[in-house]
Parts: C-alpha cells; sequence; structure tokens
C-alpha cells in the first residue's frame, strides 16, 4: 500500500543518511511493484546529480546575489547551496537547495574554505558557477560536533531538518520528469503505442495505454514524452531507433516527461500512420516503414530546458 511504501522510504532514509548512499535507493527501484511506481519516484530522493550546470550571474546595481551557501573544506565537506530567495529568479531558473558548487570563476573549489569561496564572488559584477545537485545538506551546529546531513525536498526550494519527514507537498506538474522501471518477463507487453513528433512538436510520445496493461500499471498516460530508455537519450533520435531502444530489454529503466504530448496526441489524427508504432512484447515491436517522410521520423533539435545557457541572477550571502 502507499503507507507501507512511505514506511519503507522514510525508513531508508534513516539508514541511508549522506550522499554517497543516495545510490541505493536506484538499486531498489526494481523491487518496487509496478502500481507503486510513480509514488517511489516521488517519495524517494533524487539521485545525485552527475551532470554540471553552468549558472551566469550578473549584478545589477548595488544588489546582491539572492542566495546562501554553507560547507567548506574547514568542514571536510563542499560548498552548498543552503537558501533560495523566495521569488528570486534563482527560484524561477531552478537553482535548488541541496546543489553543490563545484566551479567559481572556473576555479575547482573541492580544496577552498568558506571564506575563499566568498571572496571568489564579493565584489565581482558578475561570475560562473558550475553546480550538480547532491539533494542533501550538511549540519554542523558546533565546530566540535562532526557533520551530519539532513534531506532536501525536492519539490520545495527549502531545506527539511534532519529527522522531518519528507513528503510531498505538492501536485507534480505537467513537465515534471518521472523515473520508471519496467520488467517485462513478468508481462507479454507494455501496451502502449507511441507516436514521434513532426519538426514543430519534436519528441517521442504516448500515443495509446491499453486498460489493465502494465504501462497502465506503472502510471504512463496519453500524452507522456519519453526522455529517456536505458541511458539513450530519446531527445534526438529517430522514430526507428526509439522503437529499437524500448524492445532492447526485457528491464527498461525509464525517464517520462508526464503530459507534454497531449497537445500533440489531441490531434493524433493529423499525424501521418508510419510515425506511430504500438509497443507490444520486445520481439514483436514493429519500426515504421522506412519510407515515410524524413520530417515525420526524425525531429530538430529538442526543446530541453537549457540551465546551461540560462543567465541567472541572484543573491549571495554568507
Amino acid at each position: 500500500s502507499s503507507m507501507e511504501l512511505k514506511r519503507l522510504v522514510d525508513d531508508l532514509k534513516v539508514v541511508l543518511d549522506e550522499p554517497n548512499k543516495l545510490e541505493i535507493f536506484e538499486y531498489i527501484r526494481p523491487l518496487i511493484p509496478p502500481k507503486h511506481q510513480v509514488d517511489y519516484d516521488k517519495m524517494a530522493p533524487a539521485p545525485p546529480g552527475r551532470k554540471l550546470r553552468s549558472v551566469t550571474l550578473r549584478r545589477h546595481g548595488n544588489e546582491s546575489f539572492g542566495f546562501a551557501v554553507r560547507g567548506g573544506f574547514e568542514h571536510g565537506i563542499g560548498i552548498f547551496v543552503s537558501q533560495v530567495d523566495p521569488g528570486s529568479q534563482a527560484e524561477a531558473k531552478g537553482l535548488k537547495v541541496g546543489d553543490e558548487i563545484v566551479r567559481v570563476n572556473g576555479f575547482t573549489i573541492a580544496e577552498a574554505i568558506h571564506d575563499e569561496v566568498l571572496n571568489l564572488i564579493k565584489g565581482r559584477q558578475e561570475i560562473e558557477l558550475k553546480v550538480t545537485n547532491i539533494g542533501m545538506l550538511p549540519i554542523k551546529e558546533r565546530a566540535s560536533d562532526p557533520v551530519t546531513w539532513s534531506y532536501v525536498d525536492k519539490d520545495t526550494k527549502t531545506n527539511v531538518r534532519k529527522g522531518q519527514e519528507m513528503g510531498v507537498t505538492h501536485k507534480k506538474s505537467a513537465a515534471d520528469e518521472v523515473k520508471l522501471f519496467v520488467n517485462l518477463r513478468s508481462a507479454a507487453s507494455l501496451g502502449c503505442s507511441i507516436l514521434s513528433g513532426p519538426r514543430h512538436f519534436p519528441g517521442i510520445f504516448v500515443e495509446r495505454v491499453n486498460p489493465g496493461s502494465l504501462g497502465e500499471e506503472i502510471g504512463i498516460q496519453v500524452g507522456d514524452q519519453f526522455i529517456d530508455v536505458n541511458g539513450t537519450s530519446f531527445m534526438d533520435i529517430t522514430h526507428r531507433e526509439a522503437v529499437v531502444a524500448l524492445k532492447s530489454s526485457k528491464e527498461l529503466n525509464i525517464v517520462i516527461r508526464k503530459g507534454t504530448g497531449l497537445p500533440l496526441v489531441q490531434k493524433s489524427g493529423d499525424v501521418p500512420p508510419q510515425s506511430s508504432s504500438t509497443i507490444n512484447h520486445p520481439a514483436e515491436v514493429h519500426a515504421p516503414p522506412s519510407t515515410s517522410p524524413q520530417g515525420n521520423q526524425r525531429y530538430d533539435s529538442a526543446s530541453e530546458e537549457s540551465e546551461d545557457e540560462s543567465t541567472i541572477i541572484m543573491e549571495m550571502d554568507k
């Protein structure tokens, strides 16, 4: 039940109490029953970020940069974003509490103490940060205390004190991503059809989900967009390549973006039939004919959120 799942996640968070243990949540994901996959993804902390995001900060007038940090080499840890001002551009652009700052103005700060990092930032009109999301914050109330860690609610911009339950504070928006594990060894079919969007609406989308299917059980819905399958990005992929990726294994780690394809699917009568495929048993998936127009099989550069190129204006306080 959902209550048992919540109890499991809460118990895991007591044991998995530092960043280098967070990956264990990913190892547990395949053990979660299909009907609870979406709830598990909401409750479990996000896996530590593996990719760096580049954030350029520009100061206007005398304003400061709008977020606070904690940590430093003197504590045996890195520098973490501990606060983001509500309503700021930092919040709007996605800077998160729990982000670790890895570089400042090209300088690696792994061995920098707190004041050295602040000196790299203070007095400058423009700085460039490289950050990665960890999803936890270090806590050290007194100099003699050991460093402990608190989980950050991935749906909010504030940290959660150690021992405080995380919970889900609001329903995920249609643009949120959900990670699912699919075991096709126990089902004859995923039970859904995919649609390849045209150039003006690029992506691989769910066109139909059969009632009672495994796809419905794990929470896949019409209009969902496939973002990644077993490490293969679906952001710049042909329809045929998408079909091959979906039939490549009986165990699929899928990342979907909820509801982004609904405008396209609702008008699917205008989409050529050769740009859709039914995802049956891996051995029975049919790719679209190679004679279909290139514009309906392969789409232009994906409209990913480009945090790397976004200019984010914030305030920086010690």
